[in-house]
């Protein structure tokens, strides 16, 4: 591995863990676990992931208007906002999360150093309609459906505040199944240790759930990792790869197979 492999490992030795989303009732403080997840979100901000410059790519060959308003739901501290805020530059950006008491004391400061004027809510996945009352023009809702017992009532509010395309990441595949994971990762404090939810969706039943309530277009892509990493120290959750014998990388995070896609949704 090399020495800019081994730095990318360190950053991303934790990606898959996801911001906080408040979705599942069962953990029972979503700011302790925020609190613990701050070095993670600083490591976001210090230097994209290759899934971020990735999936900046894939937003940026979709969207053609120049300008508008865009929401990130489950924003973390916001780095994905920092990240995609320099690939669409005239939009004004917002983000929601349920840990933004934890979190957002950290990123303000990094957006204000930036110039980037950003609106950050202390809120809840579930009630964005009631929120927000309005719709963005770009919604973005990144890996964390998986991390929820079942997508149906957030994408539910998700399509309600979207204007023109939703973007997702998830674990989604071409089988005719959906798979709900329950996980405990024991490499993390007590009360924090779950259980969290990393779970692969069918992806068209994912299509025909969003076509039923109004999608005009639906457009994936693949993510397959482009660098080597090596499992966490910790021996609990984060990306690693394994190479096959034609060089494509499959990503694991723990004993689970990571069948990363994006996913564009249009509405308008």
């Amino acid at each position: 591995m090399t020495d800019a492999s081994s730095k990318e490992s360190k950053i991303q030795d934790s990606e898959t863990r996801n911001d906080s989303t408040g979705l599942n009732p069962e953990v029972p403080d979503w700011d302790a676990t925020a609190f613990q997840d701050i070095d993670y979100h600083r490591r976001q901000f210090a230097e994209p992931y290759r899934s971020t410059v990735a999936f900046g790519k894939f937003v940026q060959s979709i969207v053609s208007c120049p300008e508008g308003e865009a929401l990130d739901v489950a924003c973390g501290a916001g780095a994905n906002i920092l990240h995609l805020s320099r690939i669409l530059k005239n939009y004004y950006w917002n983000g929601i999360d349920i840990a933004g008491n934890v979190l957002f004391p950290y990123s303000n400061p990094i957006f204000k150093e930036h110039e980037i004027k950003v609106n950050l809510v202390v809120g809840n996945y579930y009630r964005l309609a009631e929120i927000f009352h309005r719709k963005f023009d770009l919604v973005f809702s990144i890996q964390t459906l998986l991390t929820i017992p079942a997508y149906e009532q957030a994408v539910d509010q998700l399509l309600a505040v979207t204007g023109k395309w939703l973007f997702v990441t998830g674990l989604f595949t071409d089988f005719n199944i959906d798979a709900k994971i329950e996980v405990m990762d024991y490499s993390w404090s007590v009360g924090t240790q779950g259980p969290y939810y990393y779970n692969v969706y069918g992806l068209d039943r994912f299509r025909g759930y969003c076509e039923a309530r109004g999608c005009k277009e639906f457009i994936t892509q693949d993510f397959e990792i482009d660098i080597d990493l090596k499992p966490p120290e910790s021996r609990g959750f984060g990306t690693y790869t394994q190479t096959l014998s034609n060089g494509r990388r499959l990503q694991f995070t723990g004993p689970l197979l990571m069948p990363w896609k994006f996913i564009a949704i249009r509405m308008a």
